[in-house]
């Protein structure tokens, strides 16, 4: 049996950056990872203003740096006609926010991610399976036959958080009736009229939206898309999907979309799963963050962005309580409202882009409100002036009062 004070619960993105959070600040957590290495294969992660800032706090801004692609952004267009619909200048954006806006190849981002950190304090093939929760620690299970004492723990194990089920009983993901398709495709096989003028398009129109745009400096092109559908599928990064069926879900599609979904040779597919709004991130000595505390719609690409404030916020209020279960507290105080938000927001863009009355979209986009919704709020955030305060700039359309 191995004892340890803090123990994080996954190896991924959230996992990673909150054992960096905790290293700037002289704390030692030992993380423990359910697969045999790390790295997360079949997706790209976006990374706006606020939560690349939040990177650099926690002290990996040169190696996000090194491997972020900056994104011009997205040019949106009519799934079915083509016509233009509007332009998200991140450049611009970037200038006014003072960081950049990236897109990763997920891969790339984990191991920036783990490059600061002790290995030794990395704990390969560790699955949780079951959780005993004490009045003086948790016990951790693992599927390989360790158990590990924590004084305490942080969940970063995703959407279907072993952690949470712990804590919450029967509190299982559902799904949004949406499937995502992924695709990662070699630069020089796409056809550049495809991804004309910038390099980043987004399609919508009824029921469905598909987005792809360069990262790893050009080299690649990474396609996803999100289709209504009523059948239910399997929750996963990387289940192999057909291609055939992939076009098929794009019927009258405009001649670059066809074009690009022709170069199409191998795909991967899941069901979007998710939980509804709720301030179930944990009590007493297990605090959860990312997905599994707040799993949300990738709407507007801020999953990986809130799991990195997260971690970031989590850090500066462990540094400064000398109890963590006072840090948990004012932790979740002042991270639900915001993610909440967010939360909202992202619901809100996932149904617009997928109106089936396309000239009531247009209007709405013409008008000022965007497929994203507005978002200046989010992207606007301060980790490290903002870390402890109750955020007060949630639009009331989005706040959550759970």
């Amino acid at each position: 049996m191995k004892t340890c004070r803090i123990a994080i619960i996954g190896g991924g993105l959230a996992g990673l950056a909150a054992a960096n959070a905790l290293r700037t600040h002289g704390i030692q957590a030992e993380v423990f990872e359910a697969a045999a290495e790390l790295g997360e294969i079949g997706a790209s992660v976006n990374c706006s203003p606020q939560a690349v800032k939040a990177l650099h706090a926690v002290g990996v801004g040169p190696q996000v740096d090194a491997i972020g692609h900056k994104s011009p952004g997205p040019v949106t267009r009519n799934m079915i006609t083509g016509e233009f619909l509007e332009y998200t200048n991140r450049f611009e954006l970037a200038e006014r926010y003072g960081m950049p806006y990236y897109c990763f190849h997920r891969a790339d981002l984990i191991d920036a991610l783990a490059e600061p950190l002790d290995r030794a304090h990395i704990h390969l093939g560790h699955r949780l399976k079951s959780v005993d929760v004490k009045d003086t620690g948790v016990s951790l299970h693992f599927t390989n036959g360790t158990q590990v004492e924590a004084e305490y723990v942080i969940g970063a194990d995703g959407v279907k958080s072993v952690l949470r089920q712990a804590l919450y009983g029967d509190d299982n993901p559902t799904f949004t009736g949406q499937m995502v398709w992924r695709a990662l495709l070699k630069a020089e096989v796409v056809p550049a009229d495809c991804l004309e003028p910038h390099g980043h398009v987004q399609w919508v129109g009824p029921g469905r939206h598909l987005i792809a745009y360069y990262i790893r400096q050009n080299r690649l092109v990474n396609i996803v898309s999100q289709v209504d559908s009523d059948v239910w599928e399997e929750e996963g990064w990387a289940i192999k999907g057909d291609p055939d069926l992939m076009r098929a879900s794009y019927p009258d599609a405009e001649p670059r979309l066809v074009k690009l979904l022709a170069t199409v040779k191998e795909c991967s597919k899941w069901g979007l799963f998710t939980r509804p709004i709720t301030n179930n991130w944990g009590f007493g000595r297990i605090q959860l963050i990312g997905d599994a505390a707040h799993a949300m719609v990738p709407s507007v690409g801020q999953g990986a962005c809130m799991a990195f404030e997260d971690s970031y916020i989590l850090g500066r209020w462990m540094n400064k309580c000398a109890d963590p279960l006072e840090a948990f507290e004012h932790f979740r105080a002042v991270r639900i409202p915001r993610v909440h938000g967010v939360q909202n927001l992202s619901n809100s863009a996932n149904k617009f882009k997928h109106m089936a009355d396309q000239e009531k979209q247009k209007k709405e986009i013409k008008s000022g409100n965007g497929t994203h919704g507005k978002i200046d709020w989010v992207w606007g955030f301060e980790p490290a002036q903002d870390w402890d305060k109750v955020p007060t700039n949630v639009p009331a359309a989005y706040a959550n009062p759970a």
